[in-house]
């Protein structure tokens, strides 16, 4: 016997517990800091080890809960492969595939960290082009042919049951909008035939939109319109009108404030984002006071996050996660804040473990790119990644009239990226959980999107975790609760964990 590999432990606040979590059984359970010491000091070692610093404990119920294990550290990483491949393929099988059109390039803002060259901005050459009709309709005939789920995974032939006849069904009711800038003055004819064609089908639209020029698509906001939004702010006005601005919009805090009025009294589902580096991470509290005053945090259909970009300048230190998210949470220990960051990926987690039905870990896709997503360009062009969108060295595909055409493997790249593919993630204790991070910047990192992206994950997780299994407990307890709950983000269930594997032996016997 030895000590599962996937033993993950934190120390609860102000108290003498630490929290177990396994990574692929989903065991959870609250134990003392001594005997949680002793698990993770001897990680993946034989069991003699941790025999020689065990303080008093039952040796059968861990090894009941996963984390003590009768496998050795090979037999265990293929098993976690397994339940990983088993995952993927729920994921292809299951998951319709996304659909956004980027109605032009071009955008009337010049952000200075934006990961877009500004030329696109611009409409420098080719990417002054404006999306067609034409491909639109084209567009929209892909999306019904491929839009079902399993549809795609099932084209590219990337499922054990995939064959070569047509796949049916119904496609997904959302389709997305992005750019350069979506919603502006050249894009409005287009966007309102897309939004037609949406309609006539029963779908709605939403949108990536900076919100400058949100009030030119004032009639068409709403529910059976443009329906969600996800749009910036980066700190109050001063610090907001310094990054956020373009040609004949040198200030633009108060006119995307009013904007989002505007969506939210039109019945639009908001996301406000605020991008975070070194140069304005000061201002995250400021714009949740401001966010509060305006009346935003008591809508239901307004939520906010706060994400770390890259500034602009190599002298200047970008925001880690890690850091974004000690802001965030101390934020929520001292005050109602209406802004998260990536804490939902342990609040997700733990709900997942305690309260769904069925097995707690619940897909491997890290993002849409990695389960089926389909970007139209106004070139003919088609991308899997929004990050790399306008660059035709990426594009997955081509299409016109007479629909797709897919360049090479490129998509099945994407579709064939998960935690079990990827050697050094199926040895860590987190790859059902962090889903070894964004494809797109591992390419950037390594060369090749067969890599983790770990972005300090392992070093904000388990804080996450103790701050989140705090609240849930307090809940339960009815207790002060030191972390406030994420609006709209709680439901919890009855817990009925019969039917649950609850160790290797049991997953052995079902992944075999």
């Amino acid at each position: 016997m030895r000590v599962s590999g996937y033993v993950i432990s934190t120390v609860l606040p102000d108290s003498d517990y630490a929290l177990l979590l396994h990574g692929y059984t989903g065991a959870v359970d609250k134990v003392s800091k001594a005997l949680a010491s002793a698990l993770m000091q001897t990680r993946g070692k034989d069991i003699a080890e941790f025999l020689d610093v065990m303080p008093d404990g039952n040796l059968d119920a861990l090894k009941a809960r996963g984390y003590v294990t009768e496998l050795d550290g090979e037999a265990e990483r293929q098993l976690l492969v397994r339940l990983a491949l088993e995952l993927h393929h729920s994921d292809l099988r299951n998951t319709p595939a996304g659909f956004m059109f980027v109605p032009a390039y071009t955008c009337n803002l010049r952000c200075p960290y934006c990961f877009q060259p500004h030329e696109y901005h611009r409409g420098e050459g080719r990417y002054k082009q404006i999306l067609s009709r034409e491909l639109v309709d084209a567009g929209f005939k892909i999306g019904e042919r491929l839009g079902a789920p399993g549809a795609l995974a099932h084209h590219l032939g990337l499922l054990p049951d995939s064959s070569p006849q047509e796949w049916t069904g119904a496609p997904g009711k959302k389709i997305g909008l992005f750019g350069g800038e979506p919603l502006n003055d050249t894009t409005e004819a287009i966007v309102r035939y897309i939004l037609g064609q949406a309609v006539s089908r029963g779908m709605t639209v939403t949108a990536i939109s900076n919100g400058v020029e949100l009030a030119r698509y004032a009639d068409i906001l709403g529910p059976t319109g443009l329906s969600e939004l996800q749009i910036t702010l980066d700190g109050t006005a001063n610090t907001h009108d310094r990054r956020r601005v373009g040609p004949g919009f040198k200030e633009t805090f108060a006119q995307i404030s009013d904007n989002i009025d505007l969506a939210l009294s039109r019945g639009v589902r908001m996301s406000l984002r605020m991008n975070v580096d070194s140069v304005n991470s000061a201002e995250l509290e400021s714009l949740s006071d401001y966010c509060s005053r305006r009346g935003w945090t008591t809508n239901p259909l307004f939520g906010a996050h706060a994400a770390s970009v890259r500034p602009e300048g190599n002298y200047r230190k970008e925001s880690s996660k890690a850091d974004l998210v000690e802001q965030t949470m101390d934020l929520h220990q001292r005050k109602q804040s209406s802004f998260y960051s990536y804490e939902r990926i342990a609040r997700e987690t733990l709900e997942n473990c305690l309260f769904s039905e069925g097995y707690a870990f619940k897909g491997v896709a890290n993002c849409s790119a990695e389960s089926g997503l389909l970007m139209f360009d106004p070139l003919g062009d088609v991308y899997a990644c929004w990050e790399e969108i306008g660059n035709s060295d990426l594009r997955v595909g081509t299409y016109d009239s007479n629909g797709i055409e897919f360049e090479g493997e490129k998509m099945h790249r994407w579709l064939s990226r998960f935690p079990g593919a990827i050697d050094e993630c199926s040895r860590c204790p987190y790859a059902l959980i962090h889903l070894s991070g964004c494809g797109k910047h591992a390419a950037d990192q390594t060369g090749t999107i067969f890599a983790s992206a770990c972005e300090s994950f392992q070093e904000y997780f388990p804080r996450t975790l103790s701050q989140v299994f705090d609240e849930l407990e307090a809940r339960m307890n009815d207790r002060p609760v030191r972390f406030q709950p994420q609006p709209k983000s709680m439901h919890i269930k009855r817990a009925d964990r019969e039917g649950l594997p609850a160790n290797s032996a049991s997953f052995e016997s079902k992944f075999n």
